[in-house]
């Protein structure tokens, strides 16, 4: 018998890590009347060219051979469906002829089968296979063409998702797609084609959105902060059009003087950096005639709006965005406000697998320490922060030696130790890129 001197015992303990996109956008809003793409459904793009999705649903009842009658669970899926489609029932396909109220009608034998009837538990597909996003089987109008100018930009983002409003809920059509949304994982939130202009055109909706990403990023579950880009209407000069309720530190607003939306192509530039990349003077590929002037660029830039130019500096020919402002105060820039989300999604993605494991002990805060080092030391050799400190007031308190405690701090430690809740304190600093240069030249 052989004598092993050395044993190996491997063990594995493989787990998914917790990651996040820093551009997937969802891009609400209106399709032709004759467009068949499902309503308030969110559909993942990551092609435009090349989009396939099936919707599918339960029916109840029995399919006879001849045309019947069938109730389904909901008909709200098939109200932009076009007709005839198919039905699957126990592997056995049947062709759907008409919808009428909550029920459809059926016929057995598409396929030259004639077998006996089935009973419930049918599955609706929707019949659409690989389509243009700007097909009128699917979000043919405002929704198609803003998913594709979001796909346009270099770079762009890895995936759209596109939300179709329902014109039939005129009260709720907005808020009930951004409801969906709210479900999605994503940083970016637009929608299309939807200028904010005098008279207070588009203003409850541009406020609809300032709510929305305000709300999801501060109740939302992690990973779920976003920013909604805006525009204002084409050739609008007046920021005055800005209320409020949409200046808040996660809305972005771009002035432009094109027939194209934007706001879908800024946010589709924004996706296509990482969070610390500033937009000033990243191309977005849009039509555009003219250039604003002068004063109207002071203006824009005085009320934190964001415009396109086309520096003479730069070679070429192109349009640049001009600035990379929210319109919040108190976080002024884009990277900022993405790179705080990032970094806070980054901590609490290592740090999940430390609950209910490590202890309220020297050792295991000093664990926890080196975890959030794990972090932010790559961060910092990137160049993404200047620097960083990591900070546990109770673990300053285990460091000292036991007789040399208070019969305070002691208490703090018994209190930490019964409530297994633990304090930290994390500083970063972020230094922005340079988005003014001044130069003094002097001839001697």
């Amino acid at each position: 018998m052989a004598v092993r001197y050395i044993t190996v015992t491997p063990i594995t303990k493989l787990f998914k890590p917790a990651t996040r996109a820093f551009g997937d956008i969802a891009i609400v809003g209106v399709a032709d009347a004759d467009a068949q793409g499902p309503l308030k459904t969110p559909i993942q793009i990551t092609n435009p060219d090349n989009v396939s999705f099936s919707l599918k649903t339960t029916l109840s009842g029995a399919v006879n051979d001849s045309a019947t009658s069938i109730p389904v669970t909901s008909v709200s899926v098939f109200s932009a469906a076009p007709l005839p489609f198919d039905v699957r029932v126990d592997q056995e396909i049947m062709r759907v002829t008409a919808v009428a109220g909550n029920n459809l009608t059926a016929t057995r034998g598409q396929l030259g089968t004639t077998a006996s009837a089935h009973v419930s538990g049918a599955t609706v597909i929707h019949p659409t296979g690989d389509k243009s996003i700007d097909d009128i089987e699917w979000f043919k109008g405002d929704l198609g063409r803003s998913v594709r100018k979001a796909f346009e930009q270099t770079p762009g983002p890895t995936t759209v998702w596109a939300v179709r409003t329902n014109p039939a809920q005129p009260a709720n059509t907005l808020p009930n797609a951004l409801a969906e949304v709210a479900k999605l994982d994503v940083q970016i939130v637009t929608l299309a084609n939807t200028g904010l202009g005098p008279a207070a055109a588009n203003r409850a909706e541009v406020e609809l959105l300032a709510s929305h990403v305000n709300t999801v990023s501060r109740t939302g579950g992690d990973g779920k902060e976003r920013i909604g880009v805006a525009m204002l209407a084409k050739d609008v000069t007046d920021p005055g059009v800005i209320t409020n309720n949409m200046s808040i530190d996660r809305m972005v607003m771009i002035a432009h003087k094109s027939n194209e939306d934007a706001a879908a192509a800024l946010a589709g530039t924004i996706a296509g950096y990482e969070p610390h990349i500033s937009i000033l003077l990243k191309q977005v590929k849009i039509g555009m005639d003219n250039l604003f002037s002068d004063g109207e660029i002071d203006v824009f830039n005085n009320a934190r709006v964001n415009w396109l130019t086309d520096p003479a500096l730069l070679p070429g020919k192109g349009l640049f965005a001009g600035e990379g402002y929210t319109l919040g105060a108190d976080i002024p820039y884009i990277d900022i406000i993405r790179t705080i989300d990032d970094v806070s999604f980054r901590l609490k993605a290592a740090l999940i697998r430390s609950i209910g494991d490590l202890r309220v002990s020297r050792s295991g805060l000093r664990a926890l320490v080196s975890q959030m080092t794990a972090v932010l030391e790559p961060l910092k050799q990137r160049e993404v922060i200047e620097s960083y400190d990591v900070f546990l007031p109770l673990l300053v308190l285990l460091d000292k030696p036991p007789a040399t405690l208070t019969d305070a701090e002691l208490q703090q430690i018994n209190n930490a130790q019964n409530d297994r809740t633990v304090q930290a304190i994390v500083s970063v600093d972020y230094a922005g890129a340079i988005h003014r240069l001044n130069i003094t030249l002097k001839f001697v």
